[in-house]
């Protein structure tokens, strides 16, 4: 298993995986050359540390938007320590905080964190629900969503019940760089992917396990959907326990 941070550049964009271990955390970075501003694409675990490690504090003022593909903690367990040093350090600009229409985990941090420090939050946070098929620009970036499958130890049942997920189609000038997030193989993250100059794309499993259901996408069917776009790479993989 590879935790070295992967990195893909060209004259427009900048995207470094800081970060990618299934079960720890994801927390991948997409900078714009032409503004210098930031978006972040999950905020698993570590997020915080990881972009001081890469970019010290310069992301304070400049990150854009925090777009999450679902409620899972190892995609989305860094925002409330994230949104507490961007407190501390009394950001001023607007941040916006993406994530998929009921989601659950997502609105739930946001609102203890609004809870907790209303009187002294020093920035705007907008937080923004979108759905499948919608899109959502600021000056910055321009985003376009793909609702994918993906689901959990919270589903309980033995009936096939997805959680809110989704993938990113993330355009900043005429680059494209798209993101699946976690997500078995459906229509939805072959559209995602198709003709993007880069797709990252998660492969949990080498194989898929065999008596469980499909959760994520396995090496061999991330690199056949690598296929459709320009580039592509993989993230996300499991951990090895010894």
């Amino acid at each position: 298993m590879n935790t070295e941070p992967l990195k893909w550049e060209n004259d427009e964009v900048r995207v470094d995986v800081m970060y990618s271990v299934a079960g720890v955390g994801t927390s991948i970075l997409v900078a714009s050359k032409f503004t210098g501003k930031f978006l972040l694409l999950d905020v698993g675990d570590g997020a915080l540390r990881n972009l001081m490690s890469h970019i010290g504090t310069e992301f304070v003022e400049e990150l854009d938007i925090i777009s999450i593909t679902h409620g899972h903690f190892d995609h989305s367990g860094g925002l409330f320590s994230l949104l507490g040093f961007l407190r501390m350090l009394k950001r001023k600009t607007t941040l916006d905080v993406v994530f998929p229409a009921g989601c659950t985990e997502v609105s739930g941090i946001i609102d203890v964190f609004k809870d907790c420090y209303h009187d002294s939050i020093s920035f705007q946070l907008r937080t923004q629900e979108v759905r499948n098929r919608v899109g959502f620009d600021t000056d910055f970036f321009k985003i376009s969503v793909c609702e994918v499958e993906h689901f959990g130890l919270e589903n309980t049942s033995n009936k096939d019940v997805l959680m809110p997920a989704v993938g990113y189609r993330v355009r900043v000038g005429d680059t494209v760089v798209a993101y699946t997030g976690d997500t078995r193989m459906c229509e939805g993250v072959c559209e995602l992917v198709k003709g993007a100059d880069l797709a990252i794309i998660e492969a949990t499993h080498k194989e898929h396990p065999e008596n469980e259901p499909r959760v994520h996408l396995s090496v061999k069917e991330a690199e056949k959907l690598g296929s459709l776009a320009k580039e592509f790479m993989i993230v996300h993989r499991i951990p090895e326990i010894k």
